[in-house]
């Protein structure tokens, strides 16, 4: 978690939606200070005052986009597993980053402004001017070697239709399609 205290910001870090572009973007063009870990969220820190006055922004992802950019990330050292064998293994084992057939469980909840990755220096600058501060240049920053291929690019049928039912509640609350 970042926090900006004098003007009452503060961006919660989600896995895969650009989050260390913001938070390095955050800390060397304001001063943005790190609370915690890189995903830590406010309920972590009850000694802090993070109340309804402040602006608490974290950034959501298309859910397809967002498995394949997992994949990619685990698969990159070796040789690929199918997709269709990757979603289930990795939704179902790795409870640090789904939940309840969530991805965006741990901040969501925290948050005030929701930035779409889709459109993320749109969205940050946007909640930074809310704030009074200045919009801030995202740095390129990836640990993929997928550069930038489309999302749709990598799936089937039968990986589309699994993604978006794992997944269904909070794709139709984050208003996402394939």
């Amino acid at each position: 978690m970042y926090i900006i205290p004098d003007w009452k910001f503060a961006f919660l870090a989600a896995p895969r939606t650009g989050s260390k572009a913001v938070a390095k973007a955050l800390i060397e063009q304001h001063g943005a200070i790190l609370i915690g870990s890189h995903h830590s969220i406010p309920a972590d820190h009850p000694e802090l005052e993070i109340d309804r006055d402040w602006l608490v922004c974290s950034a959501i992802r298309n859910h397809w986009d967002t498995m394949i950019s997992w994949w990619f990330k685990i698969e990159r050292r070796g040789k690929m597993r199918p997709l269709s064998t990757f979603l289930p293994q990795f939704c179902m084992n790795n409870p640090s980053y789904v939940q309840d057939y969530q991805l965006w469980w741990k901040t969501l909840p925290h948050t005030n402004k929701v930035l779409r990755y889709d459109w993320l220096q749109a969205d940050i600058d946007h909640a930074l001017v809310t704030v009074g501060l200045s919009p801030i240049d995202l740095p390129k920053i990836t640990d993929s070697r997928r550069e930038g291929a489309p999302y749709q690019r990598f799936y089937k049928r039968d990986t589309v239709e699994w993604v978006g039912q794992y997944f269904d509640t909070e794709i139709a609350k984050c208003g996402y399609k394939f």
